[in-house]
């Protein structure tokens, strides 16, 4: 009797630590991914007029989702968000904030946290902004080199000249090879 009731208590232990063990390590992990927070928005700038506005847009919903974001889950402690922005089916990012929950408690401004993609201008195609739809971009001409003063007809116009380096003899002699006059010896198969 006492060896199943010691069965009894030995499966009894194995269950219940395992039990413990995987709760555990499900409620670290939960807490794990609870406190960094990655986001990515999208904002249509077809309707946009200049790149400048595109940023600011783009800053304004970003601080407004990172504060909503800490408001409605106190169990982040980190954000980091990414708005891109498309234009004539282009997608680029415009921005990346990654901000801690003790940051955004202290000054509620991601200006020092920010990467600003500065290449997003360009591929989203903000470049041309002076140029009208209408007219095609015309290139910008180069600054004008004056040309070099013409030759006066008494001078002659100086051309290096190779120069010549002395032959050298070969250090090594070609080989000799044997010729059917020098070989007296014939085998016989």
């Amino acid at each position: 009797m006492w060896k199943k009731f010691n069965l009894m208590n030995l499966y009894y232990r194995i269950f219940w630590s395992t039990a413990l063990t995987l709760a555990s390590l499900l409620t670290t992990y939960m807490t794990a991914l609870a406190s960094a927070k990655n986001t990515s928005l999208l904002i249509d700038s077809n309707n946009n007029n200049s790149y400048k506005n595109l940023v600011e847009q783009a800053e304004n919903l970003a601080k407004n989702t990172i504060d909503r974001e800490f408001k409605s889950n106190p169990k982040i402690t980190e954000i980091t968000i990414t708005i891109l922005g498309e234009r004539q089916s282009q997608i680029v990012p415009i921005l990346r904030s990654k901000i801690s929950r003790a940051e955004w408690q202290k000054n509620a401004e991601i200006d020092n946290l920010t990467r600003y993609f500065a290449d997003a201008k360009y591929l989203l195609n903000f470049d041309s902004e002076t140029t009208p739809k209408t007219q095609p971009k015309t290139p910008e001409s180069s600054p004008q080199i004056p040309a070099p003063p013409p030759p006066s007809p008494d001078t002659q116009p100086i051309v290096p000249q190779p120069q010549k380096s002395p032959q050298r003899q070969p250090k090594s002699k070609p080989p000799i090879f044997p010729s059917d006059e020098d070989d007296a010896k014939e085998i016989d198969d």
